[in-house]
């Protein structure tokens, strides 16, 4: 927003998909076409997509008419970014929101049944570092478990901040 807050406000957290399906979704989610299936003029409009995909699947995404921007995937960095936009600020509100039902839809068939986090803001609750003996972290960076919604924050929060853009902030797709 014009306070350089951001607001993740919507996220696709889906397993068991192609990068297609999660395009179509995309799609659908911003509003493309009307219901004659005619382009919809007044959809919404990203400033960009940030994808940590690989170059085929970067391509499958512009290949459906989603261009991309491939992630930073700066761990240490990003992790730093991302804790002083959740810092509060001299307004007393920090930075970084996540929006109460930004989920577009849950992900009952895996996700919910093994009881893993189903959105980024479960996440924040089991994003942990591996700790020794002492109970202090052994490394600086988290274990690579249930971190998804976490990553792609990173990386729209290192986009964001990298001091190439200070409009509004697009989709972000892991």
């Amino acid at each position: 927003d014009g306070d350089g807050r951001m607001y993740l406000y919507r996220e696709i957290y889906m397993t068991h998909r192609t990068v297609k399906m999660h395009a179509k979704k995309i799609r659908e989610l911003e509003c493309w076409y009307l219901d004659d299936g005619s382009d919809n003029p007044d959809r919404e409009r990203v400033a960009y997509t940030i994808a940590d995909h690989d170059a085929e699947d970067r391509a499958t995404l512009a290949e459906e008419g989603i261009g991309t921007i491939a992630a930073n995937k700066a761990i240490t960095a990003g992790i730093q970014k991302a804790e002083e936009r959740l810092k509060i600020a001299g307004d007393k509100k920090p930075r970084l929101f996540v929006m109460r039902g930004a989920l577009a839809e849950l992900d009952e068939e895996y996700l919910a049944q093994q009881k893993q986090p189903v959105c980024t803001e479960q996440e924040f609750d089991v994003y942990m570092w591996p700790k020794g003996s002492d109970g202090k972290p052994v490394k600086e960076v988290p274990i690579d478990m249930y971190n998804h919604g976490m990553d792609a924050m990173r990386y729209v929060v290192m986009r964001q901040d990298g001091g190439r853009s200070n409009s509004l902030v697009g989709a972000f797709v892991r």
